[in-house]
């Protein structure tokens, strides 16, 4: 009986490595092909009836796809991260940085980032004189990192944002260490 519990589990797990060949094939030609639309894998009643409980099975596949697809999708994000640096323009890339590499302009990116802030608010919050903040605000005007709000004040541009954020990611990647 022990050999015909090993047959079946021997039998099982050639089942499996099939199925997982069949989607390792379906979710690569979907990836190459973005536009197909679905994934299919065809099972037929009388494989499914002489196996485990489905959803131990369904459990086990899930996770096997979830597996495969985090490895895929980390191996593609790597290689278009590595094209994005290799395109990257030096002057302009340096000159975001720059826009950002003063404490007082982070600390007004900051401010914008929960909420649209005045001159005032700056002036205020930042105790700095008027013609910093302007001097400031000018230099981050300049890049694309704040905007005028329709209502009055300054607000943060998308670039703005996602720039803010980048820093953030960063500098926990980091260990907010400072390096000289």
């Amino acid at each position: 009986m022990s050999e015909d519990i090993d047959d079946v589990r021997e039998e099982l797990r050639d089942e499996i490595r099939a199925l997982k060949e069949e989607i390792k094939k379906e979710v690569s030609r979907a990836l190459e092909n973005p536009h197909a639309g679905s994934i299919r894998v065809d099972l037929h009643k009388d494989d499914i009836s002489q196996t485990e409980p489905s959803s131990v099975v369904v459990k086990d596949l899930v996770k096997l796809i979830r597996d495969d697809v985090k490895s895929s999708l980390a191996t593609r994000g790597e290689l278009a991260v590595d094209e994005l640096v290799e395109g990257m323009p030096e002057e302009s890339a340096a000159g975001l940085l720059k826009s950002l590499a003063n404490t007082e302009r982070l600390k007004i990116v900051k401010m914008l980032y929960s909420s649209k802030r005045t001159f005032s608010d700056f002036k205020a919050s930042i105790g700095l004189e008027a013609p910093s903040v302007n001097h400031h605000l000018k230099s981050l005007l300049n890049m694309g990192l704040v905007a005028h709000s329709d209502e009055g004040g300054y607000e943060l541009t998308k670039r703005g944002r996602l720039l803010v954020r980048t820093l953030a990611l960063i500098n926990e990647a980091l260990g907010g260490e400072q390096v000289d």
